[in-house]
C-alpha cells in the first residue's frame, strides 16, 4: 500500500499466482523462511523503464523502510 501511495506499482505475489494471497512460492520452497517470502515485493521493468523511473523507486523504497523501521522502534520503546 505505501508503494501505491507513492505511485509505484508493486505485487507481493509471482507473476504466475496473479489474484493469490499466496507468497513466491520460488522463495518458499528454495528454503527461505516463510516470513522472509512473505515480506517480498515484485517489481517489474518494462521496455521503457527509465533510469529516473528505477531511481524514484528505491528513493520510494528507502523512505518506506524508514518509515518502518520508526514505526517499530517507537512501537517496541
Amino acid at each position: 500500500m505505501a508503494l501505491d501511495l507513492e505511485g509505484i506499482c508493486a505485487s507481493s505475489g509471482s507473476a504466475c499466482m496473479v489474484g493469490s494471497v499466496r507468497s513466491f512460492a520460488c522463495l518458499a520452497c528454495d528454503g527461505s523462511a516463510m516470513e522472509r517470502a512473505r515480506s517480498a515485493i515484485r517489481l517489474s521493468l518494462g521496455k521503457w523503464t527509465t533510469a529516473e523511473e528505477i531511481a524514484a523507486t528505491g528513493d520510494a523504497l528507502d523512505r518506506i523502510a524508514k518509515r518502518t523501521k520508526d514505526a517499530r522502534e517507537y512501537a517496541l520503546a
